[in-house]
């Protein structure tokens, strides 16, 4: 992904050239003078970083066959 910065106090851009940028997978780094203070990044590649993908970890977790039944006494009574 492409990143642009773009300081407020030097920089003018309308708003449908910065939503433009964000649309083509730039994301834009506003700072005030050196100060970067936000970051504008396209919504579906938020989407892609937290998105669980099925299968990556097959077989890491392993549940026995009596998950489900109680516990014996002698559990309870330690």
């Amino acid at each position: 992904m492409l990143t642009k910065t773009f300081d407020i106090q030097q920089n003018s851009i309308s708003l449908i050239d910065f939503l433009a940028l964000v649309e083509d997978n730039t994301e834009i780094v506003l700072t005030n003078g050196d100060m970067p203070f936000a970051k504008v990044i396209p919504i579906n590649y938020i989407q892609e970083k937290i998105a669980p993908k099925a299968g990556l970890n097959l077989g890491a977790m392993v549940m026995s066959d009596d998950f489900d039944e109680p516990l014996p006494d002698e559990f309870w009574a330690q």
